[in-house]
């Protein structure tokens, strides 16, 4: 119950500051919608229409109101904004869920490999994660981009390609893009957590009866590393949600958060306050999804410890 309760205040919140900035913004949506010479009583019968010519308070609640009922009404550009998200939170959900199993398949076997402190992997890795870090996420989509889909033409360039094979080869490379991002945090903090398991007294004795190393990182450093494995792809998750506008803007993709810079520019505080509270309520089912998995793999949560 507290938990929900935490959802809700935190789906309020963040309809409300999306609403607080869409008000503080010079301009309105009449302007990207009526002609520059529309007449001043068009511009009032246009506000009025879209409900933005209410005060703030009465068209929150509206809004909120409108929202809980399942009401979400068009946008002030005149599409129906559930069916606009519904097509577009496909392409961002995909994108989330294929970037977190490229992540695991990229950042596991290697901090397995490396997980011995000072070696030559260890050392190898770690370039290779902070070269990673310091990347924005729009120069490795462009350099993904010119390598697999223009000179090697693997996976096409932009936009979103029909039938379940093309939308896999569309999604591929924007998932690979955030794969890498998140795989340099995956390697730095997993490989630490794996090399604290191999280097603790249970291990060392291990170690002193002839057990391999990577056999001791896969039986016993392992699952303790687990837990915080599955925090930090909860945390791709969350900021894969909301932080996929750049990688979809690279590549072209109709996705939300390619909707979201839409409804930024158009001064679309509806449309905007909509996405927001389906995103605040993604990430919160994430962490909730989390908090039921960690007793599971954690005794030591189950235990209070």
């Amino acid at each position: 119950m507290r938990y929900l309760l935490m959802i809700a205040l935190t789906l309020v919140l963040s309809s409300l500051v999306v609403f607080i900035l869409s008000e503080a913004a010079p301009g309105d949506s009449s302007s990207f919608v009526l002609a520059e010479d529309a007449s001043d009583a068009a511009r009032e019968a246009y506000m009025a229409g879209t409900g933005q010519g209410d005060a703030f308070v009465s068209g929150y609640i509206s809004f909120l109101l409108s929202f809980i009922r399942g009401d979400w009404g068009r946008s002030a550009t005149g599409f129906d904004i559930r069916s606009a998200i519904l097509h577009s939170a496909s392409v961002t959900a995909g994108i989330s869920l294929l970037s977190v199993i490229l992540s695991l398949l990229i950042s596991v076997p290697l901090s397995i490999i490396g997980a011995r402190r000072g070696g030559v992997a260890d050392r190898l890795l770690s370039a290779f994660s902070l070269t990673l870090m310091a990347l924005p996420s729009f120069l490795v989509g462009m350099l993904l981009v010119m390598l697999l889909a223009m000179r090697f033409h693997v996976f096409p360039v932009a936009g979103l390609m029909r039938g379940a094979s093309g939308y896999v080869r569309s999604l591929f490379l924007p998932s690979l893009t955030l794969a890498l991002l998140h795989s340099s945090l995956y390697l730095r903090v997993f490989r630490r957590a794996l090399s604290d398991g191999i280097e603790s007294q249970y291990s060392l004795f291990a170690l002193s009866l002839g057990m391999r190393r990577r056999s001791l990182a896969l039986r016993s450093a392992f699952r303790p590393a687990l837990p915080l494995l599955s925090s930090l792809v909860a945390q791709s998750m969350a900021s894969a949600f909301g932080g996929v506008a750049v990688i979809e803007t690279v590549f072209a993709l109709p996705g939300i958060g390619s909707l979201m810079v839409s409804a930024a520019l158009s001064r679309d505080p509806r449309l905007a306050g909509t996405i927001m509270m389906l995103l605040s309520f993604a990430v919160a089912v994430v962490y909730f999804l989390l908090d039921g998995l960690l007793p599971l793999i954690d005794p030591r949560v189950r235990r209070g410890e």
